[in-house]
């Protein structure tokens, strides 16, 4: 497995979360602790048990169980962590392995003695991969994303009797309610997920090897930085904290519409003096040109943020930059041929 450094490049790092799992079940395993974990619906009554309606995917009582849980996580988990990130992954795990518990205590509690009294990960197996029928679709060449639970529940009997049918088909239940959007007010927000993993422990851990936090895809902490050359930022910058794409576009089309009613055929024209001038020889110094520095910074009113511009290309050269609060007729803009 792969995962994205601190500075973008990919390096060899195993997913955190499904990692630290398989460590924590073979542990419990070795120590005896799994009939202490069983999903025992009179033991629930007890304050001091609760805990097993999430801790009941931890134990397992049988080998053949444990074993199939721990080879699911590195060729099934690894990956879901990877397309999840780790917080998404952890959250969606609890929850389903929650769901699931609560699912066979309550048919335990209407008669269905068999859908509780054991405990095991293969629910929650069965719940993720039920649970990815909301999510886009794998690449072509695997199983389609609503075959690969049923096939996985037809085929745990016949390789484990832990857990027994009825409690895995709750967690295949969950998974499918999972899917359907009914635990969707219970989602964090991207921007809750984006505090979190720009908090000390996360970014410490997302820099750790072997085992290392993977971010979000798609958030804003797992893009990757470049620089350009001459251009170093310390590792802690929060560079990418405030840079909404979005936002940005609507700030530079805002920019070039501050100035006074013009022309229809004249261009867009900006005054040095509307940015910093302190920021700007900041910019100028590392190279970039002083148009599109003005256009930058007056779209994003910080050095960080229109680096990112810049480098990534977002500002044109269209624009006429003025020395005063005058037309474009003293220009710095390039002039015709």
């Amino acid at each position: 497995m792969h995962a994205r450094g601190p500075h973008g490049q990919l390096s060899p790092a195993l997913p955190l979360a499904s990692s630290v799992l398989m460590l924590l079940m073979s542990t419990l395993w070795l120590v005896g602790a799994g009939p202490g974990l069983v999903l025992a619906p009179e033991l629930l009554l007890d304050p001091w048990q609760v805990h097993r309606l999430l801790t009941h995917a931890l134990g397992h009582t049988a080998l053949p169980g444990l074993l199939l849980s721990l080879l699911l996580l590195p060729t099934v988990g690894w990956q879901q962590e990877c397309h999840l990130g780790t917080l998404r992954f952890l959250h969606a795990s609890a929850l389903l392995a929650l769901a699931s518990g609560l699912l066979a205590v309550l048919l335990a509690g209407l008669g269905l003695s068999s859908a509780a009294g054991s405990c095991g990960y293969m629910p929650v197996h069965l719940a993720m991969l039920a649970g990815e029928g909301h999510r886009p679709r794998r690449p072509r060449g695997a199983l389609p994303p609503w075959l690969s639970p049923w096939l996985l529940l037809a085929l745990t009997p016949l390789l484990s009797s832990e857990p027994p049918f009825l409690q895995l088909l709750c967690g295949l239940l969950a998974g499918l309610a999972y899917a359907a959007g009914a635990f969707r007010w219970l989602e964090p927000s991207e921007r809750r997920l984006q505090v979190l993993q720009e908090g000390v422990l996360c970014r410490t851990l997302a820099g750790c090897w072997p085992l290392r936090l993977l971010a979000t895809p798609g958030s804003l902490a797992e893009l990757p930085v470049t620089h350009p050359a001459g251009v170093s930022f310390s590792p802690g910058t929060p560079m990418w904290a405030a840079l909404d794409e979005q936002m940005l576009q609507e700030g530079i089309q805002a920019s070039l519409l501050d100035g006074p009613a013009q022309e229809p055929q004249s261009a867009p024209w900006l005054s040095k003096s509307s940015v910093s001038s302190l920021r700007l020889q900041q910019l100028e110094r590392m190279g970039f040109p002083t148009e599109q520095a003005v256009v930058a910074l007056a779209a994003t009113g910080r050095v960080e943020g229109a680096v990112s511009l810049l480098v990534g290309g977002q500002v044109g050269t269209e624009t006429l930059v003025t020395h005063g609060k005058g037309g474009p007729a003293h220009s710095e803009g390039p002039g015709p041929p």
